[in-house]
């Protein structure tokens, strides 16, 4: 590394759903209407794209619009939430599976055949989060939050297709791990966990914080649990760095959900982990709620959510590895306001995912929108799989859905290798 960088629960029914054409007689009713309204100028938005789903552009990132619009600012509200009298073409919109905000660019992320199926699994109505692939297994596993909380976690073995679905429990058992990440320098799953009970079934005692699981054999790890005697509020996400030092974020989620027994005693914050020395120490203090949290390819830009903000990181102290941040800066304001987990894909786009609405944005690496993916569920989290990397689980509240397109997520070998930005 340079010696300086910079750091950016109900079973619900499900069945897989395919890109539905576009009804002709919208199209028509809308081409008619803004003929004959052409004095308002260019219509919001129009089909464009690949026929394998339903892909719609947006005029000038819709910054002019009829003045008839409205929308309630609950973070809850999709951008598609957005009333639009004035204008019918909104309504492609509301039916899009993708929506370009960059044409060129997000046509290059869509590929030539973009697909989208959701519901591909039942699964309960709870939050869905910690989605992580193990290449090696062909299997992805995926977390299911409280309330009321839960030891188990879903595997899915995607060697079938719909995937396999089997309910797994770790040795020792793990409660409500909330973010996780594979590493493959060691093979091993992180975990970020934010259950916080001394009354958890068999007796069993935990207090937040951060976990490994052998992914072949399911036996877990405790790496951290306090901070000089403090309890963690509740380890949100977390990412690893190119000298191994664990970075998440700690929010009270846990404690609100009721799936801690301890009220926070710190600060929420960012903190940085180091597993070798069992170092921790506190990174930031400037966001209310930290949520998702992810370097950029090249190890030069630290990114956290909510909204998305980028820090500048230099390495300095005795021995070079010690990280000091600078440079706090917002990169993107959400199109819902609440967006939770974020990735970096291989080529350093952003892909955050919205929290509490149902739509995944894509970013450049400096918050420009690209391009949104929108589900039928809010989305949590994200996780690329596949030999290619280049299939996108959706996971979130009551629902998982597939994307396959052009958007490859990073090297799970070499992630802080060349060809990121």
């Amino acid at each position: 590394m340079p010696s300086s960088f910079s750091f950016v629960a109900a079973l619900l029914a499900a069945t897989a759903v395919s890109a539905s054409p576009r009804a002709s007689a919208l199209t028509g009713s809308i081409t008619a209407r803004n003929a004959a309204n052409s004095s308002l100028g260019a219509p919001v938005a129009y089909i464009c794209g690949p026929k394998t789903a339903n892909v719609t552009c947006v005029n000038r990132y819709g910054s002019l619009l009829p003045p008839s619009f409205s929308r309630d600012p609950d973070p809850s509200v999709a951008y598609t939430g957005a009333k639009v009298p004035g204008d019918p073409s909104w309504a492609l919109v509301q039916q899009a599976d993708f929506v370009l905000f960059d044409k060129k660019r997000g046509l290059e992320v869509l590929g030539p055949a973009p697909k989208i199926q959701r519901g591909i699994i039942p699964v309960l109505n709870v939050i869905h989060e910690a989605p992580v692939f193990v290449p090696e297994l062909n299997k992805l596993f995926v977390t299911q939050d409280g309330p009321p909380g839960n030891l188990s976690i879903l595997s899915l073995d995607l060697n079938h297709d719909p995937p396999t679905v089997a309910l797994v429990e770790t040795d020792p058992p793990l409660y409500q791990p909330t973010g996780g990440l594979y590493n493959s320098k060691d093979g091993m799953i992180y975990y970020a966990v934010q259950g916080n009970n001394a009354s958890l079934p068999g007796g069993l005692q935990q207090h937040a914080g951060i976990a490994r699981v052998d992914p072949k054999t399911l036996k877990a790890e405790w790496l951290l649990n306090n901070y000089h005697g403090f309890n963690l509020a509740g380890p949100n996400d977390l990412t690893i760095d190119d000298v191994g030092d664990i970075w998440f974020t700690d929010t009270d989620y846990a404690y609100v959900l009721g799936v801690s027994e301890s009220p926070k005693q710190l600060q929420l914050a960012t903190w940085r982990f180091r597993p070798s020395t069992g170092q921790i120490q506190v990174m930031d203090t400037s966001l209310a709620y930290p949520n998702g949290i992810a370097f950029s390819r090249d190890g030069k830009t630290l990114t956290g959510a909510r909204n998305v903000f980028a820090w500048d990181v230099a390495r300095k102290g005795h021995d070079g590895t010690h990280p000091v941040i600078t440079g706090k800066r917002v990169i993107f304001q959400a199109l819902e306001g609440a967006p939770d987990g974020l990735k970096v894909a291989a080529n350093g786009y952003l892909v955050i995912g919205e929290g509490l609405a149902p739509g995944v944005d894509i970013t450049d690496e400096l918050g420009n929108l690209i391009a949104r993916i929108q589900t039928s569920h809010p989305v949590e989290n994200i996780q690329w799989t596949g030999d290619d990397l280049k299939t996108l689980w959706l996971v979130g509240i009551g629902g998982f859905t597939r994307v396959e397109f052009d958007l490859a997520g990073p090297d799970l070998v070499n992630y802080h290798g060349k060809g990121g930005h």
